[in-house]
């Protein structure tokens, strides 16, 4: 329990601080940025809800998952299939849709890939996004390779999204409340039961916590955050491809949770944004850009193995090491001689 769990219980309980760090952020950033980099804040921000969705299998349960990319193509191609339907629906409800569908197909694909775990179950979910990977191709309504574009008609109620700035708005007051929604879930005895049933399966199972139940409802709630997050980068970016399908989806969020440490919750939070702002700017350097982007991801894990949230930790255990190790002396204090084991016996003999 740190300082803030004691002096306001209730305030934390309700997870308070969670909202008004999103509602500080949806404020300063618009003053600090504009146009295409408040574009780039908002990708970062749907990557922050993806990374935080993905810590709940990877992170609280851990479940090693290489097909989070299918569900976030899902969200992505529900959006887009609702909007192409021609109804005027408004964009939170496109949202909850494109969850519903990913948690379900989620729970139903658990309910058989868990009978494996490790190595098996990594494969399985891989073999899961890229059957759905295929269906793009297959299924004449997804339009194969083109996919969709032109994805600009996004309604809130009745209002359109016409700037960059109500975009912004709008996408960070879903992944704020859906964060705080994951925020409440990881402090609540279900998300204990997932800790504990990633420290180990056997003893939570011992004190009557049912294993599979949890890591079924774990895949589903991540798979329907993971929709979301689609659903928000088609609704800023107006296009929806194949691509976002590919295991390399997969694998980027995977190192956005390593870069930023799973420990704590923020840390997925921290790598998501880590990682695009450092494709972004690796782009505008260099022509090959995924190149050095690997190598710096890489050197932060080899450096970090904990990821970028134990950072200030290391920093101060190595201020209270070298403390201890020059102790400051007192001012008066007479100088002693420390006599060393040699010295001693030297004495002896005389």
């Amino acid at each position: 329990m740190n300082a803030l769990d004691r002096r306001f219980p209730f305030v934390t309980k309700l997870g308070i601080p969670v909202l008004a760090g999103f509602a500080l952020v949806a404020v300063v950033m618009p003053m600090l940025f504009g146009g295409s980099q408040l574009f780039t804040w908002t990708t970062a921000a749907a990557w922050v809800l993806f990374a935080t969705a993905t810590s709940v299998i990877f992170g609280w349960t851990g479940l090693l998952s290489f097909g989070q990319a299918a569900f976030f193509g899902m969200g992505a191609y529900t959006m887009a299939l609702l909007n192409e339907s021609g109804a005027d629906m408004s964009a939170l409800l496109m949202l909850v849709i494109a969850a519903v569908a990913a948690g379900l197909v989620a729970a139903l694909f658990a309910m058989f890939a868990l009978r494996t775990s490790g190595a098996e179950f990594a494969i399985l979910t891989l073999v899961l996004a890229q059957v759905l990977w295929l269906l793009t191709y297959r299924v004449a309504g997804l339009k194969g390779e083109d996919g969709f574009s032109g994805i600009y008609q996004i309604k809130i109620i009745s209002a359109p999204l016409t700037s960059d700035l109500q975009l912004w708005h709008y996408t960070i007051a879903v992944v704020g409340i859906c964060t705080w929604l994951l925020w409440l879930l990881s402090r609540s005895t279900a998300g204990r039961a997932m800790r504990a049933v990633r420290d180990d399966p056997f003893r939570a199972a011992a004190l009557g916590i049912s294993v599979r139940r949890v890591q079924v409802s774990a895949f589903a709630v991540s798979a329907a955050f993971s929709a979301v997050a689609g659903a928000l980068i088609a609704q800023g970016q107006g296009v929806v491809s194949p691509g976002m399908l590919l295991f390399g989806i997969s694998g980027e969020i995977l190192v956005a949770c390593l870069i930023g440490g799973t420990g704590r919750f923020v840390g997925p939070m921290i790598g998501a944004v880590v990682l695009i702002w450092s494709q972004t700017l690796m782009a505008n350097i260099f022509h090959e850009s995924s190149l050095f982007v690997g190598v710096l991801l890489l050197l932060i894990v080899i450096a970090l193995p904990e990821g970028l949230v134990s950072l200030p930790g290391r920093i101060r255990g190595r201020r209270r090491r070298s403390h201890r190790g020059s102790p400051p002396r007192p001012p008066g204090e007479a100088r002693t001689t420390v006599l060393s084991t040699e010295s001693l016996e030297g004495e002896v003999v005389r």
